[in-house]
């Protein structure tokens, strides 16, 4: 029944939830306060796992691996009202839609009218806020991790990207310094955008999902940089940030 709890995927760390992607999910699971229970995978685990759930890949990997299925999280599977096997459904954005339609006494993520101008939001972050950040997210991420999946995310990654991820943005760096100051940049003009809403959230007194990219960055920062560095974060921009954060507390809070 729509009763039965969610089972939802997603990946470990010694941190907790970390990962913006499958943050997506559990805060849009969680502004609609659909019940669910996580499955926790570690990087290396989520291939094998998928493949005998039978969810699909999302995509292939990056080259030199472009020729390989990848599998990630987040994965939901929904329990069916008649015992067969659940529905499974992978990927944020597909998560989200799903939710909308098949949830539909719940809070919206794509209030009618909005799903276009959500996509173009989509579109414009991407690139130009989170790809500008990333460097100093990403470069965190091994030490968040165990030894196996720190040493699989370091190799795979400097397969896909050339440098290895220690290089990206050592603390104390200059490197590090000129990459934040970058990212800072970027969310100014993201901060230009939301300076345009009535209230906190992009449309005003109630999230959205495209309120919930941006958290997600801003969640996955906390784990995985200096605190000194997400607390100015939160400062940038007349506390723009902060205020989103602090808005974002009930929909932060359910982990498990």
């Amino acid at each position: 029944t729509m009763s039965a709890p969610i089972t939802f995927y997603d990946i470990s760390s010694n941190k907790g939830v970390w990962s913006p992607n499958t943050w997506k999910t559990r805060l849009a699971l969680n502004f609609k306060g659909i019940p669910y229970k996580t499955q926790w995978l570690s990087f290396t685990e989520i291939e094998p796992f998928m493949k005998k759930l039978g969810a699909k890949p999302t995509g292939k990997k990056p080259a030199p691996d472009d020729a390989e299925d990848w599998y990630t999280c987040p994965v939901i599977a929904v329990p069916s009202a008649d015992g067969s096997a659940p529905k499974l459904i992978e990927e944020s954005d597909a998560i989200a839609e799903y939710l909308d339609a098949a949830y539909p006494g719940t809070p919206k993520l794509f209030p009618a009218g909005t799903r276009a101008l959500q996509a173009a939001f989509a579109q414009f972050f991407v690139p130009q806020v989170m790809m500008p950040t990333i460097p100093v997210l990403l470069a965190g991420v091994p030490g968040i991790l165990d030894e196996t999946n720190a040493k699989y995310v370091e190799e795979s990654r400097l397969r896909w990207y050339g440098a290895p991820l220690n290089t990206w943005a050592p603390l104390g760096s200059e490197k590090r310094a000129g990459i934040w100051k970058t990212a800072e940049e970027a969310w100014g003009k993201l901060a230009t955008m939301y300076a345009k809403s009535d209230g906190v959230w992009l449309s005003g007194t109630q999230p959205v999902y495209a309120d919930f990219l941006v958290v997600s960055v801003l969640a996955f920062a906390r784990e995985v940089v200096q605190e000194s560095e997400f607390t100015a974060m939160l400062k940038w921009h007349g506390g723009v940030w902060g205020k989103l954060w602090a808005a974002s507390s009930p929909y932060l809070a359910k982990t498990d």
